[in-house]
């Protein structure tokens, strides 16, 4: 044994520093000049192998660390774009686990990494047959891979990665088949405990915590050509797996002020996904911007909040939940006046069901439970060329949609709604028309709306229940039912609207009728009722104390004779109550509702001065669209046209501000032949013994009885002659063709005059008169008898005439 202070000793402690030092100075040398260049050789002319530039500027290794840096990473294609730049990677590998016999990374960090994602399709090949640019990597990586043994049995490697981090990073995704580029900037992300094996330590899936902070999120959407933007948009969570057979993530995606948390669990074996979700405080402004209108949509508020569940599954994939969206209010770009908004919308135990493709037939479906709006408001326009607000964004020209595109919309499969209970609370509608000129604007205040049972399921009806404030005085009330599945076609609805002041209307006055209201209140009562497109609707208007305004200056239209309908219509208490009824075949394309009832309104208004009769006809619901009518030739009213005479002098006297001048009519052509034919009938049947009641029609005598071919020879010697007489029973053989002749030739014989028709035209003006007031003695000053005039006779027969004169 050599003592301590021995020079030996000491010179072989000296020897084996320096052996160490040497030892360490070579490892470092290898470490950091012989094996990054060998390295840096071997990457490149792998990459030359498999057609890539692989290549860096600097690799710095740490072996006691067990630390690998490389700087300015690129990877293209050879006279290709870059798939992958990244300016640093740092890998750390952990010791004890690689003593495990884990391939086990302490740390993996990527700084500023810029990814593509490309797809070209080159020429004279079609976009299915392209693939991306990895998938090109991957394959030429494994064609320059040694063949494996498949015989041979392998142990799966176990992977874990305490840290990883990715910072600043770039994402490209270009696609020249679909024209589709999109692009993310400025994202980071942080995965911990990453792991390819379970808790158990048996190689089975992914597990590991993750964090992904993408910056700012400015995203378009395919398809509908809309982006979705963010300020600030991170990802959190986590990978495990709860239990055999089962993969679970946890989602945590924070978009700036608003979450979404959510659990997801796939079963590796059914393959079905369950997830629950929970939504906190969503902006919905990126949302309203991606809805498919024809003009951009904003909103500066809103958010959403949501508990869901969702169920991927063989069969069907169902979410359910309930759905909260507070103080949204959708505006077009450019306006200051809401669309539409609400200060809370409730929807309650949500389901939608969408099938799987071997189910379509079967169609997807949405069952709410409950859906409660607290005070909605909505603006509905009509532009200068007619068309509304909502019609203008969001119809779709038949032009702008594929042929193809029509014909599998229609063979899509069916969707079915149910909807058990709707309520909106408080709401508002303005309804502006700027169509008319003036703008008319009206507005609906707390409104308020129940639906019951909506449902497109064919042949169900839903409750319907409304009512509101109507132009800041005015009440508005609904009730009845309507098949969702088409409300147009299948309907019950009633509505009224009481005491609303008539000048609210007065530009579609001014713009259809030619005059201004200066006063007056209006109720309406309103019922609608169609079954499979066949409509049936009762108008029943009620204005009061109407007080009518000056003419419209320059007016172009035909202008209604409103004060005339006004003294005829109004009854003593100033009340006008008239009922008008429509019908039409809702199917049909010039249908119109609206149309309807103001063409009807139109002619009783137009008829009141050029067919008053007509018009207080159709007033009173007595039909008769000719208003009243002689029998041609004969002063003679039908039962019928004496009862609407009687009825007219009833409804007169209840309308002091009309006076009436009765004007008999008469027809140059037609009375004349009547008149003939009526002078000649009574001959005949007098002259056979019958006895004629004065007022009846003369009837067409029955020429096979012999008492009327007496009568007929009677009355044909007296007229035409006896000498002719003998002539045609001497020269004509006897039977019906002799007796046809000879009243034909007596006829024709009886000469009537002018003098005669007026006088006609006369009687029948002071009989309509005597029917008038026969009940009603007052009416003597307030209807007289006019001069006669000529009128042509119709079907019905010759129209008595009338004017209306303003006391």
């Amino acid at each position: 044994m050599f003592p301590l202070n021995s020079s030996l000793f000491k010179v072989w402690c000296l020897r084996v520093v320096g052996l160490l030092l040497f030892l360490t100075t070579l490892f470092w040398a290898g470490s950091h000049v012989f094996v990054p260049s060998l390295i840096k050789k071997s990457v490149t002319e792998f990459g030359n192998q498999i057609g890539y530039d692989i290549s860096y500027q600097d690799l710095s290794l740490s072996p006691l660390r067990l630390r690998v840096e490389i700087d300015d990473l690129h990877l293209a294609k050879n006279r290709g774009n870059n798939l992958l730049g990244l300016k640093k990677l740092v890998v750390s590998l952990k010791w004890s686990r690689i003593l495990m016999g884990e391939f086990g990374l302490d740390e993996v960090v990527l700084e500023e990494p810029r990814i593509l994602l490309e797809k070209n399709v080159a020429k004279g090949t079609s976009a299915q047959a392209a693939i991306w640019n990895w998938q090109e990597l991957i394959h030429a990586v494994e064609k320059n891979l040694p063949p494996t043994d498949p015989k041979e049995a392998k142990k799966p490697t176990k992977i874990s990665i305490e840290q990883l981090l990715v910072n600043e990073a770039s994402f490209t995704l270009l696609d020249t088949s679909s024209r589709l580029k999109e692009e993310l900037k400025s994202f980071s992300i942080k995965l911990l405990k990453v792991a390819n094996y379970d808790k158990n330590g048996v190689v089975s899936g992914i597990r590991a915590q993750y964090d992904f902070n993408l910056g700012s999120l400015q995203l378009l959407i395919p398809g509908i050509n809309k982006m979705i933007a963010f300020d600030h948009v991170t990802i959190a969570g986590g990978l495990d797996n709860p239990t055999p057979g089962s993969l679970g993530a946890q989602l945590d995606l924070k978009l700036d002020e608003g979450s979404l948390r959510s659990r997801w669990v796939f079963n590796t074996v059914s393959k079905a996904i369950d997830g629950k979700i929970k939504v906190e405080n969503i902006a919905l402004a990126p949302i309203v911007g991606m809805l498919p209108a024809n003009k951009e949509l904003t909103a500066k508020s809103g958010s959403m909040n949501a508990d869901l569940l969702v169920k991927l599954g063989a069969d069907d994939n169902i979410l359910s939940g309930d759905l909260h969206f507070i103080d949204l209010a959708i505006t077009e770009k450019g306006d200051k006046t809401p669309l539409i908004s609400w200060k809370a919308a409730d929807i309650s135990q949500l389901e939608y069901r969408l099938p799987k493709s071997s189910k379509a037939q079967a169609g997807s479906s949405l069952a709410i439970a409950q859906l409660d709006i607290e005070h909605p408001a909505l603006r509905f326009e009509i532009n200068d060329e007619g068309l509304s607000n909502f019609r203008r964004l969001f119809s779709k020209s038949k032009a702008d949609v594929p042929e193809q595109t029509l014909d599998s919309a229609k063979s899509e499969s069916s969707f079915n709604l149910d909807i058990r209970t709707v309520n909106l609370r408080d709401g508002e509608v303005l309804f502006s028309d700027f169509a008319m000129r003036p703008n008319f604007k009206v507005d609906i205040k707390k409104f308020n709306a129940t639906l019951l049972g909506v449902s497109n399921f064919p042949g169900r009806f839903a409750s319907v229940a409304m009512d509101g404030v109507v132009a800041g005085s005015g009440s508005m009330r609904t009730k009845g039912q309507a098949s969702f599945d088409d409300p147009r076609r299948n309907h019950d609805i009633a509505m009224s609207f009481r005491n609303l002041p008539l000048t609210t209307f007065n530009p579609a006055v001014m713009t259809f009728a030619g005059y201004q209201i200066e006063s007056g209140r209006l109720n309406l009562n309103l019922n609608y009722r169609a079954k499979d497109g066949e409509l049936n609707g009762s108008n029943q208007i009620i204005i009061k104390k109407v007080v009518l305004g000056d003419e419209v200056p320059d007016f172009k239209g035909r202008r209604l004779p409103l004060g005339l309908a006004i003294a005829l219509l109004e009854d003593s208490d100033d009340t006008i109550d008239v009922t008008v009824r429509i019908a039409g075949n809702v199917d049909s394309p010039e249908f119109s509702a609206t149309g309807l009832v103001w063409q009807a309104i139109s002619n009783v208004l137009t008829n009141v001065a050029t067919a008053p009769f007509r018009a207080l006809a159709s007033v009173l619901g007595m039909g008769g669209n000719e208003g009243v009518n002689a029998v041609p030739g004969e002063a003679v009213f039908l039962p019928i046209d004496q009862d609407r005479l009687e009825k007219f002098g009833e409804y007169l006297v209840k309308r002091p501000n009309a006076n009436l001048e009765i004007i008999g009519t008469y027809d140059p052509l037609q009375d004349k032949q009547e008149m003939a034919r009526a002078k000649a009938d009574t001959a005949i049947l007098k002259g056979a013994g019958f006895t004629l009641i004065p007022g009846n029609s003369v009837p067409v005598p029955s020429l096979s009885d012999p008492r009327v071919q007496s009568g007929l020879k009677a009355a044909y010697a007296q007229y035409v002659g006896r000498i002719k007489l003998g002539q045609r029973l001497l020269t004509l053989p006897d039977g019906e063709a002799r007796n046809q002749q000879l009243r034909t030739e007596l006829i024709a014989d009886i000469d009537v005059t002018d003098i005669q028709l007026k006088e006609l035209a006369k009687t029948r003006a002071t009989i309509a008169y005597d029917l008038m007031i026969k009940a009603n003695p007052g009416l003597k000053d307030r209807i007289t008898v006019g001069d006669v005039k000529s009128a042509e006779a119709g079907k019905e027969g010759v129209p008595l005439d009338v004017e209306i004169r303003i006391k």
